[in-house]
């Protein structure tokens, strides 16, 4: 992706070299790809994966679990409806029901996380965003994960050697190996391609000698690449004569927040005349704090005008920010998103009231929706993140 980009065409950028972009800059947040109606989320803390999330069904905990052979039918079937009745994540609801050990359940999620990263490595289309974020997810809640292992994996099966081949640049590109190796790669099963370029690496070679190694073409490509990406070979550097000291950097323009305004006395009382006219007046009552005031404007517009969707969904967004749960709360966004589904805004307010008020599985099932409908969606991806890690480390 170029720099200040905001979206990369994955038929012209590979998802591995995004992420070892994110790993060499040490970078956070989430690196949010779509491909059609499939959305699904990297999550990176200092340059290091440690959670994924995919609105796809087959990527979720639940049929990992069940296609391993850890979860039988029947103990599925329970535990889905016990997260549907009690609103916790199916991780919590397996490990208070002893089906899985919280080190089990551990387990079972870098698993998953590994199956969405391996997925997305093959991707030949679709869109990444990249959603910085400080923190994309609580540091007690991400996964140990090793990004390079995952790159080294991914890929291996990437399906198009020839533009991964295009990728490597420069034949005259000489590469050497690195020591030590980022991770234990004596623990990973190895290919014959890979050791003879790892051999050839050690006293650096340029990447048209490997690629006329004694095995495939297509073999060696995707053995540079993977040994690249996952970083157990790295560029030689040429030598270069000292480079000049790097200027000052200029000191960025300095902005002043506009003050707050104190809140005025309590204003007089207004009589909107219509929905448009009692939204109006509501939001003006909202931005100088008053909000008992908007919320009894917006009931009374909602009652009168029970059609009118402006006043209800301002009073949904209104009431929606309030702790706690009330039912009447519930329907009144449900029956806005019956009316209107595609609106993201409102349905992540819905997922954030039901977080708020301990339904995070209820509040999942929203988030997913939003970041089907919107893959960019940051602050969605950030709590879907920390609702599906939540049970880790709680020993839940």
């Amino acid at each position: 992706m170029e720099p200040g980009a905001a979206v990369a065409d994955l038929s012209r950028v590979l998802v591995a070299d995004e992420m070892a972009r994110v790993r060499n800059e040490r970078w956070s947040g989430v690196l949010a790809l779509s491909q059609g109606e499939v959305s699904k989320g990297l999550y990176f803390l200092e340059g290091e994966i440690v959670f994924a999330a995919s609105t796809v069904e087959e990527d979720r905990l639940g049929a990992c679990l069940f296609r391993a052979g850890r979860l039988s039918e029947p103990q599925f079937r329970a535990a889905m409806r016990e997260v549907e009745a009690s609103g916790y994540p199916l991780g919590y609801v397996l490990v208070e029901s002893r089906i899985l050990s919280p080190q089990e359940l551990s387990g079972a999620l870098a698993a998953q996380v590994e199956r969405i990263v391996l997925s997305v490595l093959r991707w030949t289309s679709g869109t990444l965003r990249r959603e910085r974020m400080d923190r994309p997810i609580p540091a007690d809640q991400a996964l140990d994960l090793s990004t390079n292992r995952l790159l080294l994996l991914g890929m291996r099966l990437f399906p198009d050697a020839e533009r991964l081949e295009r990728a490597l640049g420069d034949p005259a590109r000489r590469l050497r190996r690195v020591s030590p190796a980022p991770f234990d790669y004596e623990q990973v099963e190895t290919s014959p391609a890979e050791r003879a370029v790892l051999a050839m690496c050690a006293r650096g070679a340029a990447i048209s000698d490997l690629l006329v190694l004694p095995h495939s073409r297509p073999q060696l490509v995707r053995a540079v690449h993977a040994l690249l990406s996952g970083g157990l070979v790295e560029e030689a550097p040429a030598a270069r004569p000292a480079a000049a000291p790097a200027p000052s950097p200029s000191v960025p323009a300095s902005y002043h927040a506009a003050s707050e305004p104190e809140p005025g006395p309590e204003p007089e009382p207004e009589t909107p005349r219509s929905p448009e006219e009692a939204e109006k007046v509501a939001r003006g009552f909202l931005d100088r704090g008053h909000r008992e005031r908007a919320v009894a404007i917006l009931r009374e517009a909602v009652a009168e005008h029970p059609t009118a969707r402006g006043p209800a969904r301002l009073l949904a967004l209104t009431l929606g920010r309030e702790a706690g749960f009330q039912p009447d709360v519930e329907r009144l966004f449900v029956q806005l998103l019956e009316r209107e589904p595609s609106d993201a805004e409102l349905r992540y307010a819905l997922a954030s009231y039901y977080r708020k008020g301990g339904l995070a599985g209820r509040a999942i099932l929203q988030l997913r929706i939003v970041l089907s409908a919107d893959s960019g969606h940051a602050a969605a991806w950030r709590d879907l993140g920390e609702l599906e890690a939540g049970p880790t480390r709680r020993g839940r």
